[in-house]
C-alpha cells in the first residue's frame, strides 16, 4: 500500500499517534503533511508534505567565517550587496541576508545538494528556505551543553540545571518564539538543539586518564540550598551505598543523614574510581533524560508537526548503550557526525545504534579535505587529492544507501577556508567551492554523480555489492 494513496487514512492515524504502522509493510514518523519519515518495505526515507521521497543532502558551514573572511570579505560584500554588514556584524535582517541565502541555495541545487546543513547560524533568515525550495535544520538552542562552548559562551559559564523549574519555563517560552517561525514550513526537516553534547565524562573533548568529576554534574551540586538537583543526585546515592554515612566517605564528607547533602557544594575524588564512574553516569543519565525530555515537551506542545531531530551526537567514539536508550524516547530521528570512510567497522557502528534505539539515523557532519595551496591545515579526514575527496564522497554516499535505516548525511564544509581563517579545531575548513565561491570541479563531478544517484541506490538497500572504501584512517 503506498503511502501516497491513503492520505485520508494516514491523517486519521496521525491524529491519533506520531507513530503508526499503515500496514505490516509501512510505517510513519511525523505529520504526513510535513517533512516525515516512511518506512516501507524495511527501509527508511524522509518524505515530503507532496508525498516525493528524498535524501537530505548538504555542506555544513554557510556562516561568516568563511564568507566574509579577511582575504574575501570585500569581495563578498560587493557581490551581495543589500546592507548585508551593520557595522562590523551581519545584519540578518537585511535583504542582503536573502541573498546571500540565494547564493547558499543555487550552489546546492546545482551540484545535487538539496539541505542547508546543521551548521549554520542561529539567526539566519532560514523560513526563507521555503522560497528557495531548500530543506533545512532547525538550530533550536537555548543552552549550551558542549563543555567548551558553556565556558565560553554561557552567560554563567555553567551547564544548565534541567531540573529547575525555572530554566524549564525559559525553554518552553524559548520554543514557543522560536518554532512561532517555523511552524508551518513544509521545507523544515525537522529542529535540532547543541553540537557534540558532553552526556559523558567522555564527551568533554579532552582526554580522561583517570576519574573526573563531569562539569555537568558539578555545575547543578554546586548550587545552594535543597534543589531538585541535589534531590536526584541523593537518590542516586541512595541506590548505590547502604547509608548516607557510606555515600559521604566515598566522597570525603562529613555525612550522617540523607539530607545533609543538600548542603554540600563540593566533591572530593571517590575512594574507589569504579565506583565513582558508576555513580557519575547514573546521575549523567538522568540529566540527560531531563534535559531531552524538556526540549521534546516543549517542541511538541508549540509544533506538533515536524520532526524531533536533537543533538548532533559525537559517533567517532561509541556511545555507552545508556545514551541511545534514553535518545531513543525523545527524538524521532538520530543525528550523529561521524567522520571516517565506509569500512565494515564503521557499518558495524552504524547498526549497533539502529539496534539499540529502532529510529532512522543521519550522519549530519563528516568531511573529506585535501591540502590546497592557501592552505596550512586540512579538517576532515585528509585524502591526497580534490578528485579523491570526491570520490570517497561518493563511495560513502553509496555505502550508507545501502543501509536501510540511514536517510543521508551532510558533508563538511561548503566554502574552503585560507590561512590565517580556522574553526573551532584549529584547522582550514575544507568545501567543494573556494574562497571566492568558484566550484572545485574535481571533487563536486564526483559528489554531483553520486548525489543525483543517492535515493536510487537507497531503494535498492541491501543488494549493493562492493560498497567498502578500501582507504582507512
Amino acid at each position: 500500500m503506498k503511502a501516497q494513496s491513503i492520505l485520508l487514512i494516514l491523517a486519521l492515524l496521525f491524529s491519533l499517534n506520531r507513530s503508526f504502522a499503515v500496514d505490516s509493510d509501512t510505517k510513519i514518523i511525523g505529520n504526513i503533511d510535513f517533512v516525515h519519515v516512511v518506512q516501507e518495505n524495511g527501509i527508511w526515507t524522509l518524505v515530503n508534505a507532496e508525498g516525493e521521497s528524498f535524501i537530505p543532502l548538504g555542506m555544513n558551514h554557510v556562516g561568516p567565517m568563511s564568507r566574509f573572511a579577511p582575504y574575501n570579505k570585500d569581495f563578498w560584500v560587493e557581490r551581495i550587496g543589500g546592507g548585508i554588514f551593520k557595522g562590523n556584524s551581519v545584519d540578518w535582517q537585511s535583504e542582503g541576508a536573502k541573498t546571500w541565502l540565494e547564493i547558499i541555495a543555487e550552489d546546492h541545487k546545482d551540484y545535487g545538494f538539496n539541505t542547508l546543513a546543521f551548521h549554520h547560524p542561529h539567526a539566519m533568515p532560514t523560513e526563507y528556505c521555503n522560497e528557495l525550495g531548500l530543506y533545512y535544520f532547525g538550530k533550536l538552542r537555548m543552552s549550551n551543553v558542549h563543555a567548551k562552548r558553556v565556558k565560553r559562551w554561557s552567560p554563567d559559564k555553567r551547564f544548565p540545571d534541567v531540573f529547575d523549574s525555572e530554566w524549564i519555563q525559559k525553554l518552553d517560552a524559548f520554543v514557543e518564539s522560536y518554532t512561532s517561525k517555523h511552524v508551518d514550513s513544509k521545507f523544515l526537516l525537522g529542529y535540532s538543539y547543541d553540537d557534540l553534547p558532553a552526556y559523558t565524562i567522555y564527551n568533554i573533548e579532552k582526554p580522561i586518564r583517570g576519574f573526573e568529576h563531569h562539569p555537568w554534574i558539578m555545575d547543578i551540586l554546586s548550587k545552594p540550598g535543597k534543589t531538585k538537583g541535589k534531590k536526584v543526585w541523593i537518590e542516586v546515592l541512595k541506590g548505590q551505598y547502604n547509608s548516607a554515612k557510606e555515600a559521604g566517605k566515598m566522597y570525603g564528607v562529613k555525612i550522617n543523614a540523607w539530607d545533609e547533602f543538600y548542603a554540600v557544594q563540593e566533591y572530593g575524588m571517590p575512594k574507589e574510581e569504579k565506583a565513582g564512574f558508576a555513580d557519575q553516569a547514573l546521575m549523567n543519565a538522568k540529566i540527560v533524560e531531563a534535559y531531552l525530555k524538556a526540549h521534546h515537551d516543549a517542541i511538541r506542545k508549540h509544533d506538533p508537526h515536524h520532526l524531533i531531530l536533537g543533538d548532533k551526537i559525537q559517533n567517532a567514539r561509541p556511545q555507552p548503550d545508556w545514551v541511545w536508550e534514553i535518545v531513543k524516547k525523545y527524538v524521532d530521528v538520530i543525528l550523529i557526525q561521524d567522520y571516517d570512510f565506509f569500512t565494515p567497522a564503521h557499518e558495524k557502528k552504524l547498526r549497533h545504534i539502529h539496534e539499540l534505539t529502532g529510529k532512522p539515523i543521519i550522519n549530519g557532519d563528516h568531511a573529506y579535505g585535501a591540502l590546497r595551496p592557501c592552505m596550512h591545515t586540512v579538517k576532515g579526514i585528509e585524502v591526497e587529492t580534490m578528485e579523491d575527496k570526491g570520490k570517497q564522497y561518493a563511495v560513502y554516499l553509496r555505502g550508507i544507501m545501502n543501509l536501510p535505516f540511514m536517510l543521508g548525511w551532510q558533508a563538511c564544509g561548503y566554502l574552503e577556508t585560507c590561512s590565517g581563517t580556522s574553526d573551532a579545531t584549529g584547522k582550514s575548513q575544507t568545501g567543494y567551492f573556494d574562497p571566492y565561491g568558484q566550484p572545485i570541479l574535481e571533487a563536486l563531478v564526483h559528489a554531483k554523480a553520486a548525489n543525483e544517484m543517492a535515493l536510487d541506490w537507497h531503494r535498492e538497500a541491501g543488494k549493493h555489492q562492493d560498497v567498502y572504501s578500501t582507504m582507512r584512517r
